[in-house]
């Protein structure tokens, strides 16, 4: 049989076979499916044609062979596949009440596979048989799921859900040429559309009018799957645009930020990825560490050999204990405590210590500014994921009977998540103010009791 191809494109090829042109649908598979599978069962249920909200069948009977794969044919139209038509938002609105007709009909459509939807010249949609389609994904190879599949079907919803979402991946690459989630593997690819969050399409288109925007994140978040907000979203769309005209400093500044956002948000998944594979080693290092901490308070630590503040005066233990908190080091702390006091200092610096030292590892750096520094001015600026440590402004005050007053300044990173804001990571101020009481432990200066208020300042 000579067939003669006209056109083709992903998804989808047109042929001429005895004089007659027909619509077929492309595959990679061989005629090693007929081992497999029958054609019939692939062809039992027919394509779905929707036009002007009317539905009617699309009917394939039988496989050919070209190129040594099997095409599908059935009755012709002209078009192109969703994989390869210039979108428009035209064809978004025919496709959201494609979806709705799927929903309400309860039509054997699972989600958007792009090849597998045909838009027609005046853009309608015929959906390729359902069984045959299904049966295409299941060989699609890793590269092929990660630029026809997955990025349009969310890996945990399915239903109004799930078109809610797509119809947002599809208005994102409009918009902007790129797609909301991107990976180097599909499980990469997957993980992030679980854990993590899309870059805001303001950031990326600026100027897009806000209830689109709204729209579109709250879709890729999973917190709207109304398919009727989106029929009337896109439909003001088409009649006023996208994008209102923004001035071009504010254009620039606008991109400024969506890189910097966008870098932040790659490293975040980068961090979450590394902790979420090596939780059980970090939670090992811990328990050794902790061990380790109770074995230099037990007695053997002490035969070995005298705590590092003997000799020293009261004053220069309260000192010495800060100092030792600024720098991490637990065991000096220890030395200066009775035991059973300063538990939440010693817990906090323990867990700070190792994560630190985790990921020095793991990026290089270690991730903490000194508090001193930041109240000084002499960093100003945070990258995401950073934390301040230690203390800074140390003040001392002897009250009498061997008791002290201290007082510092702590700061802490907190994250910014009200209006969707850019800004990631704000610097908490908080104002501690310490009353330790010290006794001579043999012959030894030992702080044995701690009490402390804290307050919120100002930045």
């Amino acid at each position: 049989m000579d067939i003669k191809t006209i056109s083709r494109d992903t998804g989808s090829t047109q042929i001429e076979v005895n004089n007659k042109i027909s619509l077929a649908v492309s595959s990679n598979l061989t005629s090693k499916i007929y081992k497999q599978i029958s054609i019939q069962d692939l062809l039992s249920k027919p394509g779905i044609l929707i036009q002007n909200n009317i539905i009617s069948d699309w009917i394939c009977r039988e496989s050919l062979e070209k190129d040594g794969k099997l095409i599908f044919p059935g009755q012709f139209y002209k078009g192109q596949t969703l994989a390869d038509t210039d979108l428009n938002v035209e064809i978004l609105i025919n496709l959201v009440s494609a979806f709705q007709i799927i929903i309400k009909e309860n039509l054997p459509v699972t989600g958007i596979y792009t090849p597998g939807i045909f838009i027609l010249s005046n853009n309608s949609i015929l959906l390729f048989p359902p069984n045959l389609i299904n049966y295409v994904k299941k060989q699609l190879t890793d590269q092929e799921s990660m630029e026809y599949w997955q990025p349009y079907n969310h890996p945990n919803i399915s239903g109004k859900e799930q078109f809610s979402f797509a119809t947002a991946v599809l208005s994102y690459k409009l918009l902007t040429g790129e797609l909301p989630y991107t990976g180097n593997s599909l499980p990469e690819l997957r993980e992030k559309m679980r854990i993590s969050k899309a870059l805001d399409i303001k950031l990326m288109a600026p100027g897009l009018y806000e209830n689109i925007a709204d729209l579109i994140n709250k879709s890729l978040s999973l917190k709207e799957a109304d398919l009727d907000r989106w029929l009337e979203t896109l439909t003001d769309w088409k009649k006023q645009g996208a994008i209102k005209q923004i001035d071009k400093t504010e254009f620039q500044n606008i991109k400024k930020i969506a890189e910097k956002k966008q870098k932040q948000l790659e490293k975040k998944f980068d961090r979450y990825r590394f902790l979420s594979r090596n939780w059980k080693t970090i939670g090992i290092i811990l328990i050794v560490f902790a061990g380790l901490t109770l074995f230099s308070l037990g007695p053997i630590k002490n035969a070995m050999k005298p705590p590092i503040t003997l000799n020293m005066d009261a004053i220069e233990v309260v000192n010495f204990y800060y100092q030792s908190y600024s720098d991490m080091n637990v065991e000096d702390m220890e030395d200066c405590l009775q035991k059973g006091i300063g538990k939440k200092d010693i817990n906090e610096i323990t867990q700070m210590y190792v994560i630190s030292k985790v990921r020095t590892g793991y990026e290089g750096k270690s991730g903490l500014v000194s508090a001193q520094d930041w109240s000084d001015g002499l960093i100003t600026k945070l990258s995401e994921g950073e934390q301040i440590a230690g203390i800074a402004n140390l003040n001392i005050t002897y009250l009498g009977d061997s008791t002290f007053q201290a007082k510092y300044i702590r700061w802490f990173t907190e994250l910014l998540t009200e209006n969707d804001s850019t800004e990631i990571l704000k610097p908490k101020k908080v104002i501690y103010t310490d009353i330790l009481t010290l006794e001579k432990i043999k012959d030894i200066w030992t702080i044995v009791k701690l009490d402390r208020k804290t307050k919120t300042g100002r930045q």
